[in-house]
């Protein structure tokens, strides 16, 4: 996975290109011109340093912006669960975020926890774009997600993490998602063995089901295919996948318990 852009702050040109999970900058010393870049390390580390005074932003910010944005919002439990802190350093870190404008905060209901997105501000901090809106509909499966992809992470922590919104903004998703369906995520394993994860909280009608479960069939870069849905859905996406043995059904409450 790669992908380059092209940002200038503070005045200075900066390349940033993603290989892996990994990013670096390296700059440019005279015109702008993307068929005569230069790497230095010496201007990486300088760059990043200028950067980060002047923006006060620290490796953690970072890696929280780079969370939230993955998957585009999430809420105080979430972060405090992917990152083992707690609750007051959590907040006290979001909010120093907020008010210098690079996360926003929204309630999106009377009781609960609110919700934190980027601004454009902070996804210039990493290398997926900012949300444009949040849907009501999709917060409860928003939230499973994450509980899911955070179990994920423990129990395979050198796997490699492809989102939704990644595997839209990339387009590096092959079949599936030009057939108009694409997972939850992707889950590549050491051994780059790719597992297709969908968070399936209420049943989608039967040939909806069978017609992304014969998409699937067919994505041979797709090795596996992990559903996770309540217990009253097992029995029927088993039944509809008994001859489909490369999917795989689990009951989302066991395995996050």
């Amino acid at each position: 996975m790669s992908e380059a852009t092209l940002c200038k702050p503070y005045g200075c040109w900066v390349y940033r290109e993603i290989i892996s999970t990994h990013w670096f900058l390296t700059t440019h010393l005279h015109r702008p011109d993307e068929s005569n870049w230069v790497v230095r390390n010496q201007w990486v580390e300088i760059i990043i340093f200028i950067m980060k005074m002047r923006m006060k932003i620290t490796d953690r910010d970072i890696e929280v912006m780079r969370f939230i944005n993955e998957f585009g919002y999430c809420g105080m439990p979430e972060i405090q669960k992917r990152f083992g802190i707690g609750k007051v350093s959590g907040y006290r870190l979001l909010r120093r975020l907020v008010k210098e404008g690079y996360m926003c905060h929204r309630r999106l209901f009377f009781s609960g926890h609110g919700v934190y997105y980027l601004s454009a501000r902070g996804a210039k901090w990493t290398d997926l774009p900012a949300i444009s809106h949040i849907s009501f509909d999709y917060y409860e499966h928003q939230m499973s997600l994450i509980h899911v992809y955070i179990r994920l992470r423990q129990l395979n922590p050198n796997a490699t993490w492809m989102s939704e919104r990644r595997l839209k903004h990339e387009k590096f998703y092959d079949g599936v998602g030009k057939l108009g369906h694409v997972s939850d995520g992707i889950l590549i394993l050491p051994d780059e063995k790719q597992i297709a994860i969908e968070v399936e909280l209420s049943l989608k009608g039967k040939t909806r089901i069978e017609r992304i479960f014969k998409q699937y069939s067919t994505q041979f870069s797709i090795k596996e295919v992990w559903y996770y849905c309540p217990e009253n859905m097992v029995k029927s996406l088993s039944l509809l996948a008994q001859r489909m043995p490369f999917i795989k059904i689990h009951n989302i409450a066991d395995f996050l318990a």
